[in-house]
């Protein structure tokens, strides 16, 4: 039997959100077992510039918390799980022969649809419908990888999945009704949600609210309050649907991962527990669950720097009595820029973090080199030589430091895919237009590879031949623009 410490565990989830102060945006930490909710602390208010303390009823975005809501949708339609989304949508052909299964567990390979549009000039806020961009995805010639070969993370796989369910007659925003449990899945993030409050993210000294234009899906458009999500993760424990969840969706060779439908497996002490993060402009969300033990936690905020992911591990840590299973890794590797011998991978080595492909991950010492928790982002990586060799989403890597390689204006000259352009001229990207313009110099990485900075991203800048050349970010690495 395990020793729960409900007391301790209600402690450092009050530390945590005592942290956002009584005037800023904040979030509530819940702790609960199969009887009911057990401790529920808040911190912040839930907008800013009013009075309205953040609670456990406060209703925010659960961003990805909502995958493994779907796949439970998914399950109990009888969707069978190894069906191709090319036999399911065959009014919108998807390259390859990628499996529901694979979709749902981040083994598609698809292209991310948000990165996609980014590698196009569109900023977040642009408004875009979901028919228009179920059409341009499927009209992608190729994946970032091929169907089975690694876990990457892709809200795309969900999109395609809730299609199809649509193309059957079955909306998962009437399912989620059917639930009872308060959580709502609007289409639009300017459609009304009852009770909303608005996410925040930190600009200068204060604050603005988040938004996003493109149409969520079923990868993250649930709303709902703290009280809501332990509700119905009291609910999942009950059944027999949480162990098809958690279980691991091995490789096409049999490799385990830890990923398995909408659910990934953290490590908190000696056990390996299934949760999910959320993460939407302005909202941080996160939960995780010991089914031996009954018991879970969750954590909703309505601020774009709270790691809603660390909070969850830490109290249910203090609840399981357990240490951190690894320390943090600092210094392990000269830090700079790397970047495999071939292809679009590189990665920027900090002090105690790692940056794949625009996308920063907190790293772990074990085995004489570094790993990372997350097991759809998994990192495992050893210094050799100059060299970092190891696997980053169960792919065999090997990165070399950086080179030197000015692109000397061979690349000089306007770029163009499916209308969106943009000018290089002197070793410079010229991006956008108007007061959005953006200036960044091309970085070199060696091997015929540069990165720059457009949007808020680093974006690779791959050349292909002479008048070909591929951007690429961590989940959408196929978008291809030709020069004028």
């Amino acid at each position: 039997m395990t020793l729960l410490h409900w007391s301790a565990a209600a402690e450092r989830a009050q530390a945590s959100c005592d942290l956002w102060g009584r005037d800023a945006p904040g979030g509530a930490v819940l702790g609960f077992d199969r009887n009911g909710i057990r401790f529920a602390v808040a911190g912040g208010v839930a907008r800013v510039g009013e009075r309205g303390a953040f609670t456990a009823d406060t209703v925010v975005r659960w961003a990805s918390v909502t995958k493994h809501v779907f796949a439970c949708f998914v399950l109990e339609s009888g969707l069978p799980l190894d069906s191709t989304l090319g036999s399911l949508l065959p009014m919108h052909p998807v390259p390859g022969a990628v499996t529901v299964r694979q979709a749902l567990a981040m083994q598609g390979g698809l292209p991310d649809t948000r990165e996609m549009l980014t590698l196009l000039g569109l900023p977040a806020e642009v408004e875009t419908r979901a028919a228009d961009l179920l059409a341009f995805s499927c009209g992608i010639d190729r994946l970032n990888a091929d169907p089975g070969t690694e876990v990457a993370y892709s809200n795309a796989g969900y999109r395609l999945v809730e299609a199809a369910q649509e193309a059957r007659g079955l909306r998962f925003a009437d399912w989620v009704a059917r639930q009872g449990h308060g959580m709502v899945a609007p289409d639009y993030w300017a459609e009304p949600v009852a009770h909303l409050a608005p996410g925040h993210v930190p600009k200068g000294e204060g604050w603005v609210f988040g938004g996003q234009g493109m149409h969520l899906s079923a990868a993250g458009s649930l709303a709902g309050s703290a009280t809501h999500l332990a509700q119905w993760l009291m609910h999942l424990m009950e059944g027999g649907r949480l162990t098809t969840l958690a279980a691991p969706v091995p490789l096409r060779d049999g490799r385990n991962t830890g990923y398995g439908l909408g659910m990934r497996l953290t490590r908190i002490g000696k056990r390996l527990l299934p949760g999910h993060g959320g993460a939407q402009s302005g909202y941080r969300s996160a939960f995780l669950l010991d089914p031996e033990a009954g018991v879970g936690v969750c954590v909703v905020s309505n601020r774009d720097d709270a790691d809603a992911s660390d909070i969850a591990e830490a109290v249910t840590g203090a609840l399981l009595g357990a240490s951190p299973a690894h320390q943090p890794a600092r210094n392990w590797a000269p830090t700079g820029l790397y970047v495999a011998e071939t292809g679009n991978l590189w990665a920027e080595v900090r002090t105690a973090t790692i940056v794949v492909r625009d996308a920063e991950e907190k790293l772990f010492a074990a085995d004489g080199g570094v790993i990372s928790h997350a097991p759809q982002s998994e990192i495992r990586l050893k210094v050799s030589g100059k060299a970092l060799v190891g696997a980053i989403g169960h792919l065999p890597v090997r990165l070399l430091p950086a080179q030197a390689e000015p692109a000397a204006g061979a690349l000089d000259g306007w770029w163009e895919r499916d209308g969106a352009a943009f000018r290089i001229q002197n070793d410079h990207v010229q991006w956008g237009a108007g007061p959005r313009r953006e200036v960044s110099p091309l970085v070199p990485l060696g091997g015929g590879r540069w990165l720059f900075s457009a949007l808020g991203r680093r974006i690779c800048l791959r050349r292909l031949d002479g008048d070909r050349i591929e951007l690429s970010l961590g989940r959408a690495r196929v978008i291809e623009y030709a020069r004028l």
